[in-house]
């Protein structure tokens, strides 16, 4: 019934579908003004829109509508139109507003009568309580199953990264030393031609970046996932911060992280996943403008600002922190998707929004290490 009127709702507002619910409850009481009132059998058909409504709606309209049967059935107790074939072996009057099934002839209260109506209370309240109760419960395990099956999407995305990564790295070793050798003996003729000597030795350090960089790949790669470093924070951040800035030095940077005590668990994966995040503010913002970094700890909880003065994000997207998705106009987006996967594995959360001031703040949350 939930799935049927799921379908239902993509030509229906959940607003219209409230007026049907209450127009059909309203539809239920004239026929049964018309027929017996509350004597009707059919009185119990009122449970069913209750117990609908609180499977597939909202707690608030489960309510007025269970009130409103409620009130519905207490006022059919009193007026009505009397059938006769409903109650064979009592004497109905025409004229008066109290009729036989709800006083006899010494003026006192069917009792059957006001059981039914207890009844009938009891079963709205408890339906409306129970089924509220599951159809909440089931909301969470939906949202629970959900979370889950992205999480072992995510997995098999991060693991397909890291298949290419180990074929990538196993064939860029030998290209990368055949270029650090054609580089050696460039170095070597370069005296000839004094023009080439800076590009030759700018090359030489770039290609010994790359070598770098494959080799701390190697060692992560060698590393147990689950091998956490106690390390102190304000040192760790000076260290990110200073390879950061070598690596880009022509990008102005403002460190004001101050000075920040405690301690933080990381792995090596998580320099590289802040180095990511640095490196995405540099190329959106101005070459003149740079970027700035802040970090402050509150409740165990170190807090890094990283700011940039680009253009901004949209946040409606709704598709940041995934694999192929960047923040610029060029890009793969994998080093934002990696950044975040690091950093939730460690307990922690990227968010990224609008600068009040212009600009895109990027917000990184860290647990701290006791």
């Amino acid at each position: 019934m939930k799935s049927l009127l799921k379908q239902k709702t993509d030509a229906l507002s959940i607003a219209q579908l409230h007026v049907i619910f209450f127009g059909l409850c309203s539809l239920l009481t004239l026929v049964l003004y018309l027929y017996g009132g509350a004597t009707n059998p059919f009185v119990s058909l009122y449970l069913v829109p209750v117990a609908i409504s609180a499977a597939t709606f909202s707690i608030r309209f489960t309510l007025s509508l269970a009130t409103f049967c409620l009130l519905a059935y207490s006022l059919l107790m009193f007026y009505y139109e009397p059938m006769q074939l409903l109650s064979p072996g009592h004497e109905m009057t025409s004229g008066g507003d109290l009729h036989s099934m709800h006083t006899s002839e010494e003026n006192q209260i069917n009792w059957h009568i006001i059981g039914m109506w207890i009844n009938f209370v009891l079963s709205t309240l408890l339906i409306t309580y129970f089924v509220l109760r599951m159809a909440k419960a089931l909301g969470r395990r939906n949202a629970e199953l959900a979370a889950i099956r992205e999480q072992q999407l995510r997995d098999e995305q991060l693991l397909g990264i890291a298949t290419l990564a180990a074929g990538t790295l196993h064939e860029l070793a030998t290209p990368l030393a055949t270029m650090t050798l054609l580089t050696e003996e460039l170095k070597n003729s370069a005296g000839s031609h004094p023009d080439i000597v800076e590009d030759v030795d700018l090359l030489a350090q770039q290609l010994a970046r790359c070598k770098l960089s494959l080799q701390n790949l190697t060692q992560a790669a060698e590393q147990s996932s689950d091998q956490l470093q106690r390390v102190a924070i304000q040192e760790y951040l000076n260290k990110v911060l200073t390879h950061w800035h070598l690596l880009k030095p022509k990008v102005p940077l403002v460190n004001r992280t101050g000075s920040i005590e405690g301690f933080i668990r990381v792995d090596s994966t998580f320099e590289q996943a802040i180095i990511n995040l640095l490196n995405n503010a540099a190329e959106a913002s101005p070459a003149d403008l740079g970027i700035s970094v802040q970090a402050n700890k509150k409740a165990d909880l170190l807090t890094i600002h990283i700011r940039d003065h680009g253009p901004g994000i949209d946040i409606s997207a709704g598709k940041l922190g995934k694999p192929f998705v960047s923040t610029r106009g060029e890009g793969r987006g994998l080093g934002l998707f990696l950044s975040n996967a690091t950093i939730e594995r460690l307990g922690g959360d990227v968010m990224l929004q609008p600068h009040s001031d212009g600009g895109t703040l990027t917000t990184i949350t860290l647990p701290c290490a006791q």
